[in-house]
């Protein structure tokens, strides 16, 4: 190979390189992010364009060294800044395993390099006319390696980093800063070695590998252990995120236990105010009667008016066809009451409904606490929550609509979250929602929600299944 064809052939293996880089860098990004937070198209151009810096950088006559990781890393970061700066210390955090798995590949080819090339230079014969050219062969091939030797690692390195990351997860910047330490330390490790490894003295060149021979087997075994250290990080935090989920899991059901014993509560204090009424209802007769014997008519009307009172005070202003759905809705009535809400209901169910009675005061329960904190931050006058469920064919619709600021807090997976501040459980917050949805998909139902012109609408259809808790098997009264 002459010399010509073997400085384009180097030149092609740095730009093979940045390439190969780019390509992992995208598959790395699809990994770590829902499709909601960064889909497929924006993925590749954002991948795309870091990988367009490092060739335009390649290509400089000046030595630019190291400059496409900082250059990388500004113009991701930048992206996310004005396009979701939420998720800013997720994509650092990518950025910097992509360049800590490139270093932990360039501390083992370093060594697979100085092995090869001391090989090349053993065996060539340099009395031969064309020494000079079978040199530039062997480098060539050598090159080639590397090149075989990136893919396959990064094929390797990817297929580990989907077995530990089986879920996508958000991630603070505390949670950024842990994982990312190993990425820090490799990065410094290989400037060190970088910048020792071939020193120019003043009448010598001094070469690492040659003066310090027991360094060349360390790497590997240091690359190995920064990429199972990084790798241990990322399975730790995995774990603690699934811990997470199943401790909001957890609170999720600790809710529903404490809606359920409320409107017990509820519906007890209900029953035993009818109870109360009843066993008064007979002597209240008997005034009665002695007034119209009396004749003291005007004192029978009176008495009457001041009945009606009573048992209206006492009463429900809603009645829904189970008594379940009757304390949930008529809670939220006098809760709507109190925040001088306009509250619209048009909700009952129909006796041959098969959907439990627990699940829809659930569903009830949430959409109204949702909807009475939303119209709470709405100024007076313009508040309202407006409520209907209907029977459709084999489905049952419900249908939600309340003001709001028009001010909406999602997480990381673009799930709305309560605005409700509970300090450090704050994160548990959203179970509300995800509980309904959980009954809806339970019910092979779906739930929509849209929020436009500051109105927040829920729709929610759920389908008519066998279940010993039906609705109207359950207890009435």
């Amino acid at each position: 190979m002459s010399e010509e064809l073997f400085l384009l052939f180097q030149d092609g293996y740095g730009y093979a390189m940045i390439i190969v880089r780019g390509i992992f860098l995208g598959l790395l990004i699809k990994t770590f992010f829902a499709q909601s937070v960064l889909d497929n198209k924006k993925n590749i151009i954002l991948s795309a364009v870091v990988t367009v810096e490092g060739v335009v950088l390649f290509s400089l006559p000046v030595s630019t060294r190291g400059v496409w990781t900082y250059i990388s890393l500004i113009t991701v970061l930048a992206v996310f800044f004005f396009y979701n700066r939420q998720y800013m210390p997720h994509i650092a955090f990518v950025l910097l395993l992509w360049t800590n798995v490139y270093y932990v590949w360039f501390l083992m080819n370093t060594v697979t390099n100085d092995i090869l090339g001391d090989l090349i230079i053993e065996t060539l014969d340099y009395s031969a006319e064309n020494a000079m050219e079978q040199m530039y062969g062997r480098m060539s091939i050598l090159f080639a390696i590397a090149i075989l030797f990136l893919c396959v690692y990064f094929m390797v390195s990817h297929f580990i980093i989907k077995v530990i990351c089986k879920k996508k997860y958000d991630m603070s910047l505390t949670e950024a800063l842990y994982l990312s330490v190993y990425s820090v330390i490799s990065y410094f490790i290989v400037y060190m070695i970088a910048e020792v490894m071939i020193v120019p003295l003043e009448n010598e060149v001094f070469v690492l590998f040659e003066e310090k021979k027991d360094i060349k087997w360390m790497l590997p075994v240091l690359a190995i252990l920064i990429f199972a250290g990084e790798m241990s990080a990322i399975a730790t935090w995995q774990r603690y995120r699934r811990l997470k989920e199943e401790e909001l899991i957890l609170q999720e059901q600790l809710h529903e236990q404490e809606f359920i014993k409320k409107k017990i509560e509820y519906t007890e204090k209900y029953h035993d105010q009818i109870r109360t009424l009843r066993h008064d209802m007979a002597g209240k007769f008997m005034i009665i009667k002695s007034f119209l014997e009396a004749g003291r008519l005007e004192d029978a009307k009176q008495f009457l008016g001041e009945m009606d009172i009573e048992l209206n005070s006492g009463g429900f202003k809603y009645s829904t066809g189970n008594p379940v759905t009757d304390v949930v809705i008529n809670e939220a009535t006098a809760s709507c009451e109190k925040l001088d809400c306009r509250f619209d209901c048009d909700f009952s169910f129909p006796d041959d409904n098969e959907i439990s009675a627990l699940d829809m005061g659930i569903i009830l329960n949430n959409l109204l606490d949702n909807a009475l904190e939303a119209v709470s931050e709405v100024r007076v006058g313009n508040r309202y929550i407006k409520l209907t469920g209907r029977v459709k064919d084999n489905f049952y619709l419900i249908n939600i609509e309340n003001a709001y600021d028009g001010i909406v807090k999602r997480d990381s997976e673009n799930s709305i979250v309560s605005r409700k501040k509970l300090g450090a459980e704050d994160e548990l917050h959203g179970i509300g929602l995800k509980s309904v949805q959980n009954i809806a998909e339970k019910y092979l139902g779906a739930v929509e929600i849209k929020t436009e012109n500051n109105v927040f609408e829920v729709k929610i259809m759920l389908q008519n299944t066998d279940n010993n808790y039906s609705l109207h098997k359950y207890v009435r009264s």
